[in-house]
């Protein structure tokens, strides 16, 4: 009885550990799916922009921000500025919904002639399709 209780517990502990290792090492649906990305590059009007371009970027910033999260369309990342640029980056599933989410809040800013946005459909190095945002 006492061999038999113990083979029971043993082949329950070897299943449980079995499918918990399998749960591990199987990714979920949404880390299968490649994240996408819009990365926005705004033409500034010197390498030391001025005040005044930064306000007007940082506020753009934080409506784009608040548009993308509410849409659900994916997660506003931040920003760079460095060589005459300032660089905007958003990820989500969907590069094509995070353009269309932005958009009009691009146009709203005018950005000036040289501006420009990437949706790149995947990782780093995957297909990217430029479009100029520039006035």
């Amino acid at each position: 009885m006492c061999t038999q209780l113990f083979t029971n517990r043993l082949t329950l502990l070897s299943v449980l550990l079995l499918s918990a290792s399998s749960a591990v090492v199987r990714p979920s649906i949404a880390e299968a799916e490649e994240e996408q990305a819009l990365i926005v590059t705004i033409r500034l009007g010197s390498a030391m922009s001025s005040d005044d371009e930064h306000r007007r970027i940082a506020a753009r910033e934080d409506e784009l921000s608040a548009a993308i999260q509410k849409s659900g369309v994916g997660e506003f990342d931040g920003d760079e500025f460095g060589e005459n640029v300032c660089t905007i980056y958003s990820y989500g599933e969907s590069a094509e919904r995070l353009f269309a989410v932005a958009l009009p809040i691009l146009k709203k800013f005018r950005p000036p002639t040289g501006s420009y946005a990437i949706k790149r459909h995947g990782k780093p190095g995957s297909k990217q399709d430029r479009v100029d945002i520039g006035t």
